[in-house]
């Protein structure tokens, strides 16, 4: 007996049918032997007999038909396209066989988490503390809070263990090798922190995630998740942590791991849902003063501030990275500007927000027509091309996670030119709280001040809001491309 299972936003077509059918089987029984007993004979007394039959029995059919489904077209903020594309997966669900007992397969995530528990190279690997005890007595030696010993652990195995890219659920050569080599896959590293914290006192438990990668399953299955990170169970809420990444910080896991929910596993069997999408925002932050010259060049000094995933993706990304080749992307990401000085703050220091200051100059930023300068306020900062193109999609918008993106720039205009006119301010709601728009500019004597805010708080958006997030982008376009005007005194 199977149950069918569908995916995909264009339906696909079942006609189902039963039909009778016949089928010779055969199968082995055993029978007690006749005769007379001896301790020679007693192995024997049960013999193996072949039997065959013929069965009987009802065949469900499918029919089934798709045509003309158009094709998938994929743009940004998009998790995993495979996920939408239209797929039939039959389940097996049970079995009945000539005399054999009926038998029933289907699980449910609970029960597949608890299957994998019970896997040696996952519950068992998690119950050995030998191998650390020593040092991890050590590393703890006069602290007291449990918030000092989460803090100590998680900074330990970050530092001592490097991951080395596989994903797995299972350990492969065990945790014991894995602390020895200070290499190990994903599993290896994962389970060894949630032991550790155990160990340390800590209501640790290993959590089961599908990467983005990987998909989301169609039902549950134990090749559904491919990949586990650690949940430390406080009161109402669950603390993530996943140290393969050495800029990982407590509830800031790496883009791959944020996908669906993954599944929290106890020691005593029961599990459940943990949501993998971060609620807070992840911030950046722009603070940027700039002067202004009658040939419409810009000079200024920026700092940006950047939390949460912003930070985590920031530092992953300039890990050892060639630094003239960091600033020469810059500079042309910013359509051409010439960067003098750039420094990074807090690139270690991951419980802190990390800061780029950096001087500029900005050649023709401005447009002069005689006597007059069109200036855009938001400069290169701003937003230029709609990510989403397509007329309709039908699958979910996928931004990872909430976001806020706040400008805060100032501009001195030019000597011997005033203010002739500014853009209005504007404001931009998304339904359902998904996320706003906020552009607020003022001047005050030579001084312009803008401040621009642009939050999304949903995450995974619905299709049927695509309509909605499109023409949200194309007015936040169009108030960021608009101008102050300048005229001479």
């Amino acid at each position: 007996v199977f149950q069918k299972h569908t995916k995909g936003f264009y339906p696909i077509q079942f006609n189902e049918r039963t039909a009778n059918r016949k089928m010779d089987v055969s199968y082995r029984t055993n029978e007690q032997a006749r005769g007379l007993y001896t301790r020679s004979s007693a192995a024997s007394l049960a013999r193996t007999q072949r039997r065959t039959a013929n069965l009987e029995f009802k065949e469900n059919i499918y029919d089934i038909t798709a045509s003309n489904l158009p094709s998938m077209k994929e743009e940004e903020y998009t998790d995993n396209i495979n996920n939408y594309r239209s797929a039939i997966k039959f389940e097996l669900s049970s079995t009945q066989f000539p005399n054999s007992p009926y038998k029933f397969y289907t699980k449910s995530w609970a029960d597949v988490a608890k299957s994998i528990y019970q896997y040696s190279s996952f519950g068992t690997e998690l119950k050995k503390t030998n191998y650390f005890e020593k040092d991890l007595a050590a590393l703890l030696e006069g602290v007291t809070t449990d918030g000092e010993k989460v803090a100590k652990i998680y900074h330990y195995v970050k530092s001592k263990m490097t991951w080395n890219g596989i994903y797995s659920v299972g350990c492969r050569k065990g945790v014991k090798d894995a602390y020895k080599e200070k290499s190990g896959n994903v599993a290896e590293i994962n389970l060894m922190l949630t032991s550790m914290l155990r160990f340390a006192g800590i209501n640790a438990n290993p959590v089961l995630v599908s990467t983005k990668s990987h998909g989301i399953p169609l039902f549950p299955t134990t090749e559904g998740f491919n990949y586990v990170v650690t949940g430390i169970e406080v009161p109402d809420d669950v603390i993530l942590l996943d140290a393969t990444d050495k800029y990982g910080f407590p509830d800031v896991l790496p883009e791959r791991a944020l996908n669906w929910f993954g599944r929290l596993i106890r020691k005593d069997g029961s599990s459940s849902n943990v949501q993998m999408v971060p609620s807070a925002l992840s911030k950046r932050t722009l603070m940027t003063s700039v002067s202004v010259n009658e040939s419409g060049d810009v000079t200024g000094k920026t700092r940006m501030q950047r939390t949460g995933q912003f930070a985590l993706a920031f530092r992953n990304e300039h890990n050892g990275s060639d630094e003239e080749l960091y600033l020469e992307n810059l500079e042309n990401q910013y359509g051409g500007i010439e960067i003098s000085e750039d420094e990074l703050k807090n690139k270690g220091s991951l419980a802190k927000p990390i800061i780029e200051v950096c001087e500029f100059y900005k050649e023709a930023q401005c447009e002069v027509v005689g006597d007059k300068i069109y200036l855009k306020p938001m400069m290169f900062y701003a937003v230029t091309e709609n990510p989403f193109k397509i007329d309709k999609r039908d699958y979910p918008i996928n931004f990872s996670f909430p976001r806020e993106n706040r400008y805060m720039i100032n501009i001195k205009i030019p000597e011997g030119y005033k203010i002739e006119s500014v853009p209005e301010n504007k404001s931009l709601q998304l339904p359902q709280n998904m996320g706003t728009f906020k552009y607020m500019i003022k001047n005050s004597g030579n001084n312009l001040q803008l401040v621009v805010s642009s939050e999304i708080k949903t995450a995974v958006i619905p299709p049927d809001y695509y309509g909605l997030i499109k023409e949200y982008y194309n007015q936040v376009i169009e108030k960021e491309a608009e101008r102050v005007v300048l005229s001479k005194t």
